[in-house]
């Protein structure tokens, strides 16, 4: 005779914060302003650090111990810094449309950016595996785990120049994956510190202009777990 254990699952919810760093890229802007094509990028834009903060709500499996599946959601705010950046080329805003400051770069020219808000939300779905360590009666999942996470993202990006809203929110599919060690004080409670990095492509619109850029960020977090 064969006897089969009941499935059964360990559920677990965290909330967690830290610090990020996005990398430099460029932004490029595409479409038509004022009647002419504006047609370019600025190059080499410097994002400012910024706080993260978010929660995860999931499950590790008792029949397959390895495993686990969650959902994740997060907040950034990746802002680019007031700088100046080479711009090139065709981006004609003598009015400052879109950022609030004239932009003139036919070529290749200097660009003096203002500060301008990035808002960054990701919802994402993630397959977690994790090792237990010093597994005991008291912890049968074990008291220290190491783990690792991955999955794809849902970003929801809101940009917003001199002037509130000027460029629509937009969602855009990206992923983010990622490793940490959780020590569990009791069956109940434990705490965790957490590297993640996150990759976005988002393309959002003003008018008839199209804003594209690349966030790849690195994220540091620490946080508290509830099991139960």
């Amino acid at each position: 005779m064969v006897g089969v254990h009941p499935v059964a699952a360990e559920w677990f919810a965290d909330v967690y914060g830290g610090g990020n760093i996005t990398e430099r890229s460029r932004f490029s802007l595409d479409g038509n302003l004022d009647g002419a094509a504006v047609a370019g990028f600025i190059a080499d834009v410097h994002f400012e650090k910024s706080f993260t903060v978010g929660g995860r709500f999931g499950y590790w499996f008792e029949s397959l111990t390895f495993f686990g599946v969650s959902l994740d959601a997060s907040h950034f705010r990746p802002d680019i810094n007031a700088q100046t950046a080479m711009g090139k080329g065709q981006i004609i805003d003598s009015r400052g449309a879109l950022f609030g400051v004239p932009i003139t770069v036919s070529g290749a020219a200097p660009v003096k950016l203002p500060e301008v808000d990035f808002r960054v939300t990701a919802v994402a779905p993630n397959l977690m595996l994790r090792w237990p360590m010093l597994v005991s009666t008291n912890f049968p999942h074990g008291q220290f785990q190491p783990y690792l996470t991955v999955g794809p993202a849902l970003y929801i990006v809101d940009l917003e120049g001199f002037h509130p809203s000027r460029f629509d929110p937009k969602t855009s599919i990206g992923g983010q994956g990622g490793g940490g060690v959780a020590w569990e004080f009791t069956k109940n409670v434990g705490l965790f510190s957490e590297y993640r990095y996150t990759h976005v492509r988002p393309a959002l619109e003003s008018g008839d202009i199209v804003f594209k850029t690349h966030l790849s960020t690195h994220h540091l977090l620490g946080g508290i777990s509830l099991r139960f």
